[in-house]
């Protein structure tokens, strides 16, 4: 008996317990890029729904401060982002960006996989041309 239940074990895709999680995000994480990108795009295994998407252009001061570091809750100047990409269902995500100037950025995602696991990350890129 205990065989037969182990077989069927084995026999379930992998796939079933994925969370889908990020496959590709461009720009890519601590990318260095001489032109500001005009979307971030974002790849899952499977179709998720990203429900929050934030980006914060990082402040030297407050990257470098002894308050940032303890707490971490100061992440920059959030730069304002089109909300048209979020609570849909979709492996591939686009989020048109602003005119971006040159500096550091930090984004932040959660999205829920199509079973319903909250996922969540975070990326970094730089900007060092106009």
């Amino acid at each position: 008996m205990f065989k037969r239940y182990l077989m069927i074990l084995l026999l379930i895709p992998i796939t079933a317990f994925a969370h889908s999680p990020l496959s590709s995000i461009s720009p890519a994480a601590d990318a260095v890029l001489e032109t500001a990108p005009t979307v971030i795009e974002m790849t899952f295994k499977s179709p998720a729904k990203l429900i929050k998407l934030e980006l914060f252009k990082v402040n030297d001061e407050v990257k470098d401060s002894l308050f940032s570091s303890l707490f971490g809750n100061d992440n920059g100047n959030e730069v304002t982002l089109e909300s048209d990409a979020l609570m849909q269902e979709s492996a591939t995500h686009n989020v048109i960006l602003p005119l971006l100037e040159a500096g550091a950025y930090k984004i932040y995602w959660r999205a829920i996989s199509q079973d319903g696991h909250l996922i969540k990350g975070e990326s970094a890129f730089q900007i060092i041309g106009g």
